[in-house]
């Protein structure tokens, strides 16, 4: 099992490129990386890495141990997973990945109920609007909506997102109610990944107005709608209270056809081993709660 842990540490070391970023995503010291790769060297009695200030690069030793150990890794690991877990016990680390603006009370209570259960379970969480590379970050668990092109990704549905065109009280009263989103002067637009995104299979082929404002954050949005700066597109739970309120009214409500999907999306099959999927369970389960 130690050999395990150092081939697993050369392996990560290889894939982010550097000690430094291999201890991040493993949760151990620089230190102790380094010492698992020196241990693993001296027990095949060869030099695996070449080493350097900034960088590291592998020797003909290191690619062939790394070309052959590299895709059977995952593999055995969850093997060992499903063992422990045949025993009662759930323990590692998942790493989750989820957009800047997701709803952390989701996350905050899944994470919640599932710890109180299994205590030996830990979590690296990462709330970005980068696609992460799933393999590359050593990514659990990402939660994304609609697909970003990872080729072997496992996708499991969480739940459907109603998107809506939102307008303030305020704004309404100022400029009118609009009737064509065509001749929209105050759109609030989101960056053009998601801009493409929405075009696609939100409007059918539609397509969104010039922004005076772009932003990548759905509260932001949300909020410089409410403060009357224009009008935004927007996942139908981020206004919900909002609309509830009066402070927010939808318009444009013929121009969203189709709702997209908000997906728990996994690297491979591989990858998904009894905490992932227990985890995913239960995330499922407090989204029913309430979705975004």
């Amino acid at each position: 099992m130690e050999k395990l842990d150092y081939l697993q540490t050369f392996v990560q070391v290889v894939l982010s490129n550097g000690f430094s970023a291999a201890a991040r995503k493993l949760s151990m010291p620089r230190s102790t990386v380094s010492l698992h790769v020196r241990s693993l060297e001296r027990a095949l009695g060869v030099r695996l890495l070449k080493r350097s200030t900034r960088s590291v690069s592998l020797t003909d030793d290191g690619r062939l141990l790394f070309e052959r150990v590299e895709p059977g890794l995952g593999t055995l690991q969850s093997a060992l997973d499903h063992v422990r877990n045949e025993q009662g016990h759930l323990n590692g680390l998942i790493r989750i990945t989820a957009p800047a603006d997701f709803p952390t009370g989701v996350l905050v209570n899944a994470i919640a109920d599932f710890r109180r259960d299994h205590p030996a379970v830990f979590f690296d969480l990462m709330l970005t609007n980068s696609a992460l590379n799933l393999i590359g970050d050593n990514v659990d668990i990402a939660l994304r909506v609609g697909d970003r092109g990872d080729l072997d990704r496992v996708e499991r549905k969480l739940t459907d997102v109603t998107w809506r065109f939102y307008a303030s009280a305020q704004w309404i009263d100022r400029r009118g109610l609009p009737s064509r989103l065509e001749d929209l002067q105050d759109f609030i637009a989101p960056p053009e990944d998601l801009r493409a995104f929405l075009e696609r299979f939100v409007l059918a082929e539609g397509a969104l107005p010039e922004g005076i404002i772009t932003a990548d954050n759905h509260f932001l949005i949300r909020d410089l709608i409410i403060a009357g700066v224009g009008v935004g597109l927007l996942p139908a739970g981020v206004c919900k209270n909002a609309v509830s309120e009066g402070t927010l009214r939808p318009v444009f409500e013929d121009a969203t056809s189709r709702a997209t999907q908000l997906n728990i999306t996994f690297p491979s099959r591989a990858d998904i081993t009894p905490r992932v999927r227990a985890f995913a369970d239960v995330l499922v389960a407090q989204m029913r709660l309430g979705s975004p």
